[in-house]
Parts: C-alpha cells; structure tokens; sequence
C-alpha cells in the first residue's frame, strides 16, 4: 500500500485505517510538505490496530509519528524522512529497532533525533547491511547506542561515535578518499565490509578537511590508500601529508589519481620512516592531473633502495607519449616499471572491484 497526498488528504487516508491487516508486506506514507515536516500529518497510533508484524517494508516522509508500533519480526527496510525537529527522541526510535531485529535496511533523512540520549543503552542491528543518515542533527547520538556489525555498509557524517572503534580495528583495509570539490568523502573497505563517509554538510566541507579527518582514526593497519581528484596537493602541506602517512606502518599500495602537485606527496616518501612497506606506487595523470616529476620520483626510488625499504613497483598512467622514455630510467631503482598511455590503470569506483587482492 501507498498513500500520497497533501498532509490533509494522507491525514483523513490513514485515518480511516484502523482495521488489522495481516497481509500487509509494504506500507509508504509520503506527504506532500515541500521538506517541511512541522506541516505534515499525524499517523494515529491505531493504524492497522496497531498490528504491522507482516510488514517488510515501511517508508515514512514528511509525517508525525511516535513509531509505536512494536512486533515488527518481518520488518527488513526502514526509511524515515523529514520528521519534524523533537518528533524522535532517540529512545523512540531505539524502542522501533529492538522491535525489527531483521532489519537490514535503514535510511534516515533529515530524521536523526537530536535529543533523549540513554546513557549504556545498546541496541543490535545483528542483521544490518546498509544504514543511510543523510543531514538532520549529530548521527552520533544514535550511533553511540546501535551495535553495527562490520559486514554492513553505513554512509553518513564524517564525524563516527566511539562504539563504532571495532570497524577501524580490520587488519588489510583499505582507504580511498575522494578529494572532490563537490561532496568530497571517504571510503574504509576491508575484509568484514565497507563504511561510505561523508559530510553533513558537503558544500561547507572542503576536500582537505576531509583528508586531514584520516588523522582522526588509526589507520596503522590500512594496506592500501588511494587519492582522487583535483588540487588536493596544492592545498597541502607538508606537516598534512606527514600527518596521513606517518602512521600507515602496514601501507603496501598507494594510488594517487588525477592530482596536481604530485611532488610534494612524492617528496615526503624520501622519509623511509613513511610507509616502511609500501611496495607498489600507482600514479594516474590524466588530464585533470599533472606530469609526473620523475626527478624527484629517482630521487624518492634511490633514497629508498639505499635503506633496503625499495619500492617493488611503479605505474603511471598518462597521455604524455614523452614521458615514457623518462619513466623507464626508474627500472634502476625499482624492479618493476610500466607506463601507460590513455587509459587508466585503475577504475576511481570503489565499489568496482578493481582493489581486490
């Protein structure tokens, strides 16, 4: 069933809807209200007499609600958008997600509480896959009480509660941050799941405030890093990179991907105290990025070699048909060497595949 309308018409609609329907498998209500919540009707709590245990699927905008329904054993999608400020006080919706323990679905839009924390409250979602929070107040006021398993891939702020510190806890993960002038984020990837962050507010949020946020998780155990996009670089400097980098201990990979003032990144490699590990350095200048210094990249590749911390491969992608021959000259340094011409090594999607081992 699906009821759509003016907060009037879905108003006198669920009304009249306080019949029992055991059948039931998906429900939507969606006002009308042009994202304006304070306007929008109140679900009467005798809908369906208050017995939705059939359901599978609920989806709820721009309507008032006290989420009281409780038996929701079938219940696998849940969305809630555009809920009027104070409509969900956190133990509510709390109370809503211990009733749905096969909930694997969550969307929250514009629709996280802001208040009625409960202190050592945890609620498991032992069955989540996805959990969208999209705007709305602080998530980790929710997220402080949820039990999130690591196979389930949350998107949301930025900002991550200390009840989720098991997820950065994977050994072989990776990281790939999209430094992008639009909705910049981050990607955690690893052999439990994926976790998609980013910010609240993605036009206040610029790409290098979202780099230097790595800095606020342990990212010791990533394996692979990569960076897409724009003039991240220029931007940087270098006590930033040293920041990132410095505690990637375990780091094998490092993709950069149509970035300008390579350099500077390159440069703080020279440290053989960065990345003691890493064997394999992809570069993909397209052509939104720039050409390789490959001066500076000998410079990086022979300090490394003389500490026995060489790098095993290098990459490089570019349209520049001279660069090849100057590419080449790294082969004294690394054993492995390999321009491309046009295409690039690696897809930008993390979701592709193309960093499997």
């Amino acid at each position: 069933m699906a009821i759509h309308g003016t907060p009037g018409n879905v108003q006198k609609a669920t009304a009249q809807l306080f019949h029992p329907a055991p059948l039931l498998e998906s429900l939507t209500i969606e006002a009308k209200c042009e994202c304006s919540p304070q306007s929008g009707p109140i679900i009467p709590i005798t809908l369906f007499g208050g017995g939705l245990s059939s359901l599978r699927e609920l989806r709820l905008q721009c309507i008032c609600t006290e989420l009281p329904w409780r038996n929701m054993v079938n219940l696998t999608s849940f969305t809630l958008g555009y809920t009027s400020p104070g409509d969900s006080p956190v133990g509510r919706l709390l109370n809503f997600f211990e009733s749905a323990p096969r909930l694997s679905k969550i969307q929250l839009h514009l629709a996280t509480p802001t208040f009625g924390a409960q202190s050592g409250r945890l609620v498991s979602l032992a069955c989540l896959k996805r959990m969208d929070i999209v705007g709305g107040g602080p998530s980790s006021l929710l997220l402080d009480h949820l039990l999130i398993p690591v196979s389930a891939r949350f998107a949301g702020p930025v900002h991550l509660p200390s009840s989720l510190a098991s997820l950065w806890e994977l050994s072989g993960f990776r990281i790939h941050v999209y430094v992008r002038e639009i909705c910049p984020s981050i990607r955690f990837g690893g052999p439990g799941g994926r976790i998609n962050m980013v910010p609240t507010n993605p036009r206040a949020t610029n790409a290098c405030q979202v780099l230097e946020s790595l800095g606020r998780f342990d990212p010791s155990n990533a394996e692979r890093l990569k960076l897409t996009g724009g003039d991240l670089m220029q931007r940087l400097s270098g006590r930033t990179i040293h920041r990132v980098l410095f505690p990637m201990k375990h780091l094998r990979v490092l993709t950069i991907s149509r970035c300008k003032n390579l350099s500077l990144l390159i440069s703080a490699l020279d440290d053989i105290n960065m990345c003691p590990v890493l064997e394999e350095l992809i570069l993909d200048a397209r052509a939104d990025g720039e050409k390789p210094d490959i001066q500076c990249m000998m410079k990086m590749a022979a300090t490394r070699a003389s500490m026995l911390v060489e790098l095993k491969s290098v990459r490089i992608v570019s349209g520049d048909k001279s660069l090849q021959a100057s590419v080449m000259k790294l082969g004294k340094y690394v054993p492995h060497v390999e321009c491309s011409l046009g295409a690039a090594l690696m897809s930008d999607d993390f979701d592709s595949g193309d960093e499997e081992d």
